[in-house]
């Protein structure tokens, strides 16, 4: 399967880099998810989008970096183009490991209620906090300022807590 001098084909470096980010890429898919919405229409988007982008990485920022952006591009496009889809409750049952990696499920299916309550670009922020990123690499992903993260972050908790107490 590799051509010569072992060097990996493309469909090899791509099957790699899916497997390598998968949770990463359905933690994303899965905050946009809704019922009309479905958590495998974006996940397969994000992939024919990893597949047609893969080799324009130029490597000017981490390959997580570079996949997340990616991933929440590819969503928050989706939901531009398809205007009429409204949001709802987040299928967590479509992705399994995100629930195994956190607390209960009941937990994580209100969190995931609130935060489909924000706005798409709201939602890249949280999730990549609540993912423990770095402010200068939400920075670099979201492609806003360091100061504008930090104070839309603490803005979205803010409204976060409102939202639960209601």
């Amino acid at each position: 399967m590799h051509t010569s001098k072992g060097n990996p084909t493309r469909r090899e470096r791509f099957l790699e880099l899916a497997d390598r980010h998968k949770v990463v890429i359905a933690k994303v898919c899965s905050v946009y998810a809704s019922p009309s919405a479905p958590f495998a229409d974006l996940y397969q988007e994000v992939m024919l989008n990893l597949w047609s982008g893969m080799d324009s990485y130029a490597g000017a920022a981490k390959v997580s970096t570079w996949i997340y952006r990616l991933a929440i591009n590819t969503c928050i496009t989706w939901h531009r183009r398809n205007r009429r889809h409204v949001d709802g409750a987040v299928g967590l049952d479509s992705c399994p490991e995100i629930a195994a990696e956190q607390g209960s499920v009941e937990e994580i299916r209100e969190l995931y209620r609130l935060i489909s309550l924000l706005e798409p670009f709201d939602k890249a922020l949280l999730m990549l906090w609540l993912d423990e990123k770095p402010y200068g690499e939400i920075a670099d992903i979201t492609g806003i300022s360091r100061a504008n993260v930090a104070t839309r972050l603490h803005r979205i908790r803010e409204k976060l807590t409102k939202l639960a107490h209601l």
